[in-house]
């Protein structure tokens, strides 16, 4: 159940019935004993405070700490304004903090979204809730067709988009934001948090990434008799694995197996299982497809805050609750983020060739010849200058017709939305409509380092991935989390310098000097990576005979004018060497599922 805060004024009783019909019981109320927040969805409480505040901590991660221990770090302060370092050490895991004085409330959520807050006007009330279909309900709420239109797209890549709520009406926090409300006025964004300057070396950060991702866990596993993981083989899900060993924990490991051959994944996937003693489960990766095709995955009730980036992992949920059943596991922890955290990103040979690191000319050279970089498209790639603006500006005026330019769009703030032809003039306007607002929004870009900035863009892709799986699971039961969103992992991995980042041997750097002890270093080093390509035309093979029903008489997408449904049937039937078309199409099946369970009423 969600949580809904209030506001210190007197509210309608029907509203205030509507609210707990919705979240359920008042938690706490006002000293003028109106409703403050409302929600029994029986996750843990604390609470302390002092004659000036009242603090509330809300959450099953929760368990760690005692009111003593909240009343402590209290102490004496007066506003809620004082409580930037308390929040930052609290705010993890599914943690909410919220904190009054007199009619001042402070509402804030993890650094990266894994549980996240937002709110509504309704009623002239303004609503703030950790569930935005909740508001939705409440409020009357129709979906944003623009917002509707991006998802259609990778958009979601790149904050511009992806914090944009599809519920018309709602709006959304981002990292390190906490939401200032006073009185009967909308809520304010405040930023608390900003990312470290990226300058220092593995050797320095080693031992404190060490300790990040160790007292994540600790905090995610508190409380959880028993637990259960990924081993896909990969660095983060192995390396993780390896971590909870280290703290004497054996989890329920799970492997999606390929049906390509010559994909390696199992091998180390059963080495690590081997070494680390754990009761280890492999299930085909074709496993997923039944719950894709399912009916009610991609819904309203299965997808609240629409369809999108996380489509995919929305299908994994079921799937993992069947496979781990009988284990009792209540908490699922992935490597989600770990990728953009210590691996490459595109933007990375800009911020080397730019930097002041030595040899920064000839490693820029070597790395375009290692990965085929085209010289020309390399040379526009490393002389681009632009701002975060420039970047929306450019698409705000973009007709969409032709895909960015390869390898010389890589050092882009924003990258260009990859646009399935099926989408009509009038999704692409809204495209353009969406970055022409992001332009005069209030959020610039996260950091003025190209490559933090793009690593943040997918950690709130990840934090949205992790908060929907949640959403999608079945209530009471298994809770999914990664570690690598912990603030404290986030900055040790943000802070290493570009050198160190951009000299990827072995593999992860950083990741590779803070694993444990117990983990070989040649899980790094490995001349072999996964590859799931037979799985995406097998799941486009089967999602075929549901987009031809769907779109075989028009379509909820058409109606809307954001797609054309002759174009999606015949497109679909066409034959491609990338994957990348045939996925674009399946998101299109799962968002027309979605919008017409709106039309349904769930």
């Amino acid at each position: 159940m969600p949580v809904v805060v209030l506001p210190d004024i007197p509210l309608r009783p029907a509203l205030v019935n509507e609210i707990v019909k919705h979240a359920g019981e008042i938690l706490f109320r006002h000293p003028s004993g109106f409703p403050w927040i409302i929600g029994g969805d029986g996750r843990g409480v604390v609470h302390a405070g002092n004659r000036d505040i009242d603090v509330i901590l809300l959450g099953n991660s929760g368990s760690a700490f005692t009111e003593s221990d909240l009343a402590r770090l209290v102490g004496d302060r007066k506003t809620v304004t004082e409580l930037d370092s308390i929040a930052e050490r609290l705010v993890e895991g599914d943690l909410l903090l919220f904190a009054r004085e007199n009619t001042r409330m402070r509402s804030q959520g993890p650094l990266l979204l894994t549980r996240a807050l937002c709110w509504a006007m309704v009623d002239g009330v303004p609503l703030i809730s950790d569930d935005q279909h909740t508001l939705r309900s409440l409020a009357g709420l129709r979906p944003d067709p623009a917002v509707l239109a991006s998802r259609l797209t990778d958009a979601e890549i790149t904050h511009a988009y992806g914090l944009r709520s599809v519920w018309k009406g709602v709006h959304v926090t981002g990292p390190g934001e906490w939401l200032d409300s006073r009185h009967d006025r909308a809520p304010a964004r405040t930023v608390w948090w900003r990312p470290p300057h990226p300058g220092r070396s593995v050797d320095d950060l080693a031992e404190e990434l060490r300790q990040a991702v160790t007292e994540a866990l600790r905090l995610r596993t508190a409380g959880h008799q028993e637990i259960s993981a990924d081993l896909s083989g990969g660095l983060d899900s192995t390396t993780l694995c390896f971590f909870l060993a280290d703290l004497g924990l054996k989890p329920h490991t799970l492997f999606l197996a390929s049906a390509n051959i010559a994909n390696n994944d199992h091998r180390w996937a059963g080495r690590a299982a081997a070494e680390l003693g754990v009761d280890h489960r492999s299930v085909p990766y074709g496993s997923v497809i039944p719950h894709l095709l399912d009916e009610r995955t991609g819904t309203v009730a299965t997808a609240p805050e629409g369809p999108g980036i996380a489509n995919a992992a929305l299908a994994s949920v079921p799937m993992i609750e069947e496979v781990m059943k009988e284990t009792g596991t209540t908490l699922h922890l992935n490597g989600h983020a770990g990728d953009a955290l210590f691996g490459s990103v595109s933007t990375m040979l800009w911020s080397l060739f730019h930097s002041r690191e030595k040899g920064r000319y000839r490693r820029t050279w070597r790395f375009r010849v290692l990965n085929r970089h085209p010289l020309g498209q390399t040379v526009r790639m490393l002389a681009g200058n632009g701002s975060y603006l420039d970047d929306l500006r450019r698409i705000a005026r973009h007709d969409f017709g032709v895909r960015d330019e390869g390898v010389a769009a890589y050092s882009r703030w924003v990258p260009l939305p990859k646009v399935h032809p099926a989408l009509t003039e009038t999704a692409r306007e809204h495209l353009r409509g969406l970055a022409a607002d992001a332009v005069l929004g209030e959020r610039g870009a996260f950091s003025e380092d190209r490559t933090v900035n793009q690593i943040l863009d997918y950690l709130v892709v990840h934090g949205n991935v992790v908060r929907r799986m949640n959403q999608a699971a079945t209530p009471g039961g298994i809770t999914f989390d990664s570690p690598y969103l912990d603030r404290r992992v986030v900055e040790a991995a943000l802070a290493l310098g570009i050198g160190a980042r951009s000299h990827q041997y072995p593999a992860k750097p950083l990741l590779a000097a803070a694993r444990p002890p117990a983990m070989a270093l040649d899980y790094f080093t490995r001349p072999d990576k996964g590859d799931y390509t037979a799985e995406v035309f097998a799941q486009h093979q089967a999602v075929k005979p549901v987009l031809r029903r769907l779109f075989a008489d028009g379509s909820a997408l058409e109606d809307l004018g954001l797609v054309s449904a002759e174009r999606v049937l015949r497109l679909a039937e066409r034959y491609t060497t990338s994957g990348t078309a045939y996925t674009d199409l399946d998101n299109i099946v799962i968002a027309e599922r979605w919008l017409r369970s709106v039309g349904q009423g769930e």
